[in-house]
């Protein structure tokens, strides 16, 4: 399942899941600042915090709200 890095006070995170649910993609939210193991698990994948990251199965992903890149990433 694909999975958001997340946290409810950032903008792009409330996009990023906007655009998802748009698209029909079912996602998991991760967030950072309700689930301290989301954020560790954030640390080991990308090096840093920021959100929002969109990870695929194939634990390949996206760092912030670029719809291009997201297209390809889901094959959407």
């Amino acid at each position: 399942m694909v999975q958001v890095f997340s946290f409810d006070a950032c903008p792009w995170c409330a996009k990023a899941k906007k655009y998802l649910d748009m698209k029909g993609v079912a996602y998991e939210v991760r967030d950072i600042e309700k689930n301290p193991g989301a954020y560790d698990d954030l640390l080991k994948l990308t090096g840093d915090g920021s959100c929002p990251v969109i990870k695929a199965d194939s634990g390949q992903y996206v760092r912030g709200f670029d719809q291009p890149a997201i297209d390809k990433l889901l094959g959407i």
